[in-house]
């Protein structure tokens, strides 16, 4: 088992009492794009894993590497937007502490988290997209996330929690009207906990199903479901920003 640095063991006190603002825990976070003139605040795009931490290997397919390459493919394809700047938690193969993970997504004040992974289960038929956020978690046959051992973090404050969900959802609906098996569901894992922005887990498929993962490691496939996770996350961008200004707008009509 990795030994946890130090400073690892005061992450999360650190970003709560940094984050410790009375309407986190009851309004929806920020726009994701910004008002004119103002730094644009990137996709965090976070691929799991990495370095020792190889994550699941089935038949010589590492997981850290495929969610690697999906990672590079996405900022690429989101590249084409100029509205949604990309920022990878690691571009190389490296080891990033899940706190790590965190802390830099809360200094680069990211608009969206985003955690790719790959599943391991028991069995052959298992397949699928599924991608998770916040909340208790379900009674599943999929593995937990192993991670070295990391300190207790608090849960993600509501307005976040509300805001991933519907994050998952999009990522969902958008995978599945473009042909892949995918379903949103709950996870307490602790990247889900970010304070800082809307975030999402997604396990792209499953590495224990022969067809599937020889799927996952064709350049083909991976741009045609990196295209879909794209268009997933402009349509939040889009949709977030009108969701939040849209009570602005019904208050001023209100009081004429």
């Amino acid at each position: 088992m990795r030994k946890t640095p130090a400073w690892n063991r005061f992450a999360p006190a650190l970003l709560a009492a940094a984050l410790a603002v009375p309407s986190l825990a009851m309004n929806p976070a920020s726009p994701i794009l910004p008002a004119p003139g103002q730094p644009m605040t990137p996709v965090i795009i976070d691929p799991g894993h990495g370095g020792d931490d190889e994550g699941a290997i089935v038949r010589g397919l590492r997981e850290k590497d495929i969610a690697l390459v999906f990672a590079k493919k996405l900022k690429a394809r989101l590249a084409r937007n100029a509205d949604l700047p990309v920022v990878l938690t690691r571009d190389t193969d490296r080891y990033v502490t899940l706190d790590g993970r965190l802390v830099e997504s809360v200094d680069m004040r990211g608009s969206i988290f985003v955690s790719l992974h790959l599943n391991q289960v028991r069995g052959r038929k298992s397949a699928g997209a599924v991608v998770y956020s916040y909340g208790p978690q379900k009674a599943s046959k999929a593995r937990r996330r192993r991670h070295p051992s990391v300190p207790p973090m608090p849960a993600a404050p509501r307005g976040q929690a509300s805001d991933s969900e519907r994050l998952a959802r999009t990522f969902s609906r958008t995978l599945r009207g473009d042909g892949f098996r995918a379903e949103s569901s709950k996870s307490d894992y602790y990247v889900l906990k970010n304070p800082a922005e809307p975030s999402v887990l997604i396990e792209l498929g499953y590495l224990n199903n022969p067809d599937e993962a020889a799927k996952l490691n064709d350049p083909a496939y991976q741009d045609r479901m990196v295209d879909s996770l794209a268009k997933a996350i402009e349509e939040y961008a889009t949709a977030r920003t009108l969701r939040v200004d849209m009570p602005v707008a019904t208050k001023v009509v209100s009081k004429r």
